[in-house]
Formats: C-alpha cells, structure tokens, sequence
C-alpha cells in the first residue's frame, strides 16, 4: 500500500469513528447547493452540535445511492440509481433522491431517518442514515396531491420538524395544510388543516407577504416555533392549530433571509439563508439564545468547507432544552391504523392471464381523478398505457395486452396526475 493510499484509509476511518461518535442529539443536518448552481438545494451535510466543523457529507448528486419506492417495491426494490429516466428515456430529476431541490427536511433520531419533501412534490421521502451509505425511500404510495403545477409556491411545504410528541410537522407556505406523519415503521400521513391567528397577531401567519418560507423547529414545551423567510417568528400551538406572533428576529445583516432553522445540543436557535454565499455575506449561521429578545449573533463558521446558501437544517434537538434535562413527558401517541380514511384498495383479476385481457378493481379512492395505468417490461419498456377515472365508489376497468407481446412477468402500475406511482404488483402473462 502506498503511503498515500494509506492516509486516505486512515482519514476515512478516523472520519467513520467521528461520525459513530455523534450521539443524535449532537447531530445537525442542512441541504445546500453547489456554488456553481446556486438554487439547486440538493447536497445534504451534517455539522456536529456545536456548528463548528463538518462532520460528514451524507448526500452528492452525481453519486448513486438505494432508492425503495412504495408504488415501485414488488417489481424493483433497490436500483442503484441517481437519475432514473422517464418513458422517454430521458433523466426524470423528480425521481432522483432529491427530487431536483429541497427545502423542507427533519431528522428523527428514534430511527435516525432524515424525512424531507421534494420542493416540486407533495411527496414524503426519508434517508436511511443507519445503513453504511443512505437509502432512501419514496412514500409515493401516500399522495398529499397539494401541488396543482411545479409553479404553485403556496402548496409548497418548505417548513418541517419533529415535535416534541414524536411526530413529524411539516407546513405549506401559505399555512393552510400543517402535516403530521408517523416516523417508525411505514409512516402514515394526515392533514390536520388550516393554521390560525391568535387574536391581537400584529403579523399574519398566512400572508404571503411576510410568512411565507422559512423554517420550524419544535419546543420543550411541545409547541412548534415557526421562522418565516423575512424572519418574523411564531409560535403554534399544535392541539388548537393557533399561531402567537412573537415578533421579528434582529440583528440579522441585511438582506438575510430565514431559510434554515434548527436547534443546538445547547437548545438554542440557529440560521441559516438560501443566499447568503450568493450575496458574499461572512457569516453565514446565526444563533438566537432567547426568544424574549429575538436578537441574533453569528456563529463562527470558517472551518466549514463550502458553507453557505443553505434552504433547511434539521435536528433532533427541542428548542429551550438545556443539556442533561430529559425531555419532556408528552401525552400524545402515534396515531393507530383504523383512526385514518380507508386506505385505497386495488385488485388485480385474473392474475396471472391468459386470454389477453385483465381488470382493475379500485376501491377507497379519496383523490378523485384521472390515473394512468401503465404495464411495463423487465426491461422498463411500456408495453401498455390506458386511462381511469378512480373515485371513492369501486370501479371496473379492463385492458387488453397487445397480442405481439411475449408472455413472462410485467410491472403493473397505477400513476397519478403528477406522474408518481399509487400501487405496483406483478402481472403474470402466460
């Protein structure tokens, strides 16, 4: 072994054991972008607790990662893929792990999964931090269908945390949707509805003017603390869905902007903007120490390589929450299976086939509307493309395989209006 192959191998296992040795709650993850594509949020980095050095960077995007999709699972369960093309053949960045660029993301460290929304779809990913390099897997099986096109900036969900009661927040821009999602197992997702203003509010939580983007993190107090992008905070109460406007956060260098927040392993606030590399600022991180005063200090960033321009930071600190306090006894529970909508239900008749001609039974459709179903080869041709209109009453519809086609094992799948995939099964030809 050469001696510089031999320093690689011992900076990269001392950097293993510095990454073993982060506990959770020392951790701090943000998304950032590359100097050279500024609004492309894509590169996902974690900084140790105390924002002084770079701990590791989890995510590149011209490198190849596990990929699990829920709709995709029974045909294709892993592909090392960064890019996955479309029918075309051409790269589908939405598909890719990052979905081209996110602002919304939180870490859990029950199951030390970074959850996340793709900035163009209303739908709920995590990264497996457990696994030797990080997996990731695609809920596309649990549609928000928020976005009505990829310029609708209010259904955007650019906010997002882990409460204090263990689950997942995540907010709309326009403050009209707050998510609350499951993190074990398979997380399950519900929209608890429309934030309000707590009466006297001299700015308005939903406006687009002043509160729209930026950040939350959660409290000790089981609350969520909302940061805008114009950096006015508010904190809501979750049971009633009220927001308290606190006031403005000073301080901060002009033409700051909030679009990272978390919490340290001291139980303060910090920041971050989307632009501040962009606008040559020299601080890039600050720290608000008390809401009561809302002032905020820069952090000493310099031996942080590439810092700057980041939209979201995570981490599994409670704002408030001083080192060796347990935290809090929260009454809340996961939500159980049977308090949700009925789940939708598609059966597939008869499996396998053998004249040439199949049906697909729809049941419990909540999203009403026009899917695609699509019947696709091992070779990931498509070999059959119709329509269906799906409600919440059961449906028939049934398709004919072109008679050319050869028999063997298809990939049956359901795709809705933004093209992500609702169910997946296996289709036998014979």
């Amino acid at each position: 072994m050469t001696t510089g192959k031999f320093l690689l191998t011992v900076l990269g296992a001392i950097a293993g054991l510095a990454v073993a040795a982060q506990s959770p709650s020392q951790r701090i993850f943000f998304v950032s972008s590359d100097p050279a594509q500024p609004i492309s949020y894509n590169k996902m980095r974690e900084i140790d607790g105390k924002c002084k050095v770079l701990v590791k960077d989890w995510f590149q995007p011209n490198q190849k990662y596990a990929v699990k999709t829920h709709g995709f699972q029974t045909y294709l369960a892993l592909q090392q893929s960064a890019f996955i093309s479309d029918a075309s053949g051409h790269p589908d960045t939405l598909r890719s792990p990052m979905g081209g660029s996110v602002a919304s993301v939180a870490y859990d460290k029950k199951t030390n999964r970074l959850f996340y929304f793709p900035m163009f779809a209303s739908e709920l990913r995590y990264m497996d931090l457990s696994q030797p390099e990080p997996h990731f897997t695609y809920l596309d099986n649990q549609s928000l269908n928020l976005l009505k096109n990829k310029t609708d900036v209010a259904n955007q969900i650019s906010r997002m945390t882990i409460g204090a009661d263990g689950f997942g927040y995540a907010l709309t821009n326009d403050g009209e949707h707050l998510i609350r999602f499951t993190t074990e197992g398979q997380p399950t997702i519900i929209d608890l509805g429309v934030i309000s203003d707590k009466p006297g509010n001299g700015i308005f939580v939903r406006s687009s003017c002043t509160s729209w983007g930026g950040d939350m993190v959660a409290d000790a107090e089981g609350r969520l603390v909302l940061i805008t992008q114009s950096n006015y905070v508010f904190r809501i109460n979750i049971a009633s869905r009220v927001a308290e406007y606190l006031g403005q956060i000073g301080g901060l260098p002009g033409g700051f902007t909030t679009n990272g927040a978390a919490v340290d392993e001291n139980g303060e606030l910090i920041l971050s903007c989307g632009s501040s590399r962009t606008q040559n600022m020299t601080q890039h991180l600050f720290r608000v120490k008390d809401l009561s005063s809302l002032t905020a200090e820069p952090v000493e960033d310099k031996n942080i390589p590439g810092i700057g321009n980041i939209s979201d930071m995570a981490s599994s600190n409670l704002l408030n929450q001083r080192n060796n306090t347990p935290p809090p006894v929260i009454s809340f529970q996961q939500e159980k299976k049977k308090e949700f909508a009925p789940e939708p239900v598609y059966t597939i008749f008869p499996n396998p086939v053998s004249r040439g001609k199949f049906t697909v039974r729809a049941q419990n459709i909540a999203d009403k509307g026009v899917y695609s179903l699509l019947l696709v080869d091992m070779n990931g041709r498509i070999v059959l493309e119709g329509k269906m209109n799906l409600g919440e009453k059961t449906t028939n519809h049934s398709f004919n395989i072109p008679s050319y086609e050869a028999k063997g094992t298809y990939a049956l799948l359901v795709v809705d209006y933004f093209k992500r995939t609702v169910f997946s099964t296996q289709l036998i030809v014979e």
